[in-house]
């Protein structure tokens, strides 16, 4: 019988893509950015919501993927802000599927939740200085 794991008290930015992928997508590079970033949400809100211990373990390790991904995807946009911060949401999500404890899984989500926002903002950032 698996724990019940209940995560996350942080919200994600499931809105704020909207203006940010196709601005920055724009530049050289970008093209996957809009995907990997949506893929990546999608993939923290199934490991935030998933109930179960070890499945949400699982969740987190694809978001952890996802993560790298659109860390990749950022520098590819020459976006170094957003590198780092989706960077360390994929160290985060990582330390969420090794945790031992749901407290300790709960914690660790929401460290790559606070990540990815910043990742986020970031974005916002450069798509920003892109249009001026």
């Amino acid at each position: 019988m698996g724990r019940v794991v209940k995560a996350c008290r942080g919200a994600l930015f499931v809105c704020a893509l909207a203006g940010v992928a196709p601005a920055a997508a724009g530049a050289q590079g970008c093209a996957g950015l809009g995907a990997s970033v949506d893929d990546a949400r999608k993939l923290l809100l199934r490991a935030a919501n998933e109930p179960a211990f070890e499945a949400a373990k699982k969740e987190a390790l694809r978001a952890k993927n996802a993560l790298d991904d659109a860390a990749v995807s950022s520098m590819d946009c020459q976006c170094k802000g957003a590198y780092s911060e989706f960077d360390t949401a994929a160290l985060r999500a990582r330390r969420a599927r090794d945790a031992d404890s749901p407290n300790a899984y709960i914690d660790s989500l929401e460290a790559a939740i606070r990540a990815f926002n910043s990742a986020i903002g970031e974005l916002k950032s450069c798509a920003a200085q892109r249009a001026r």
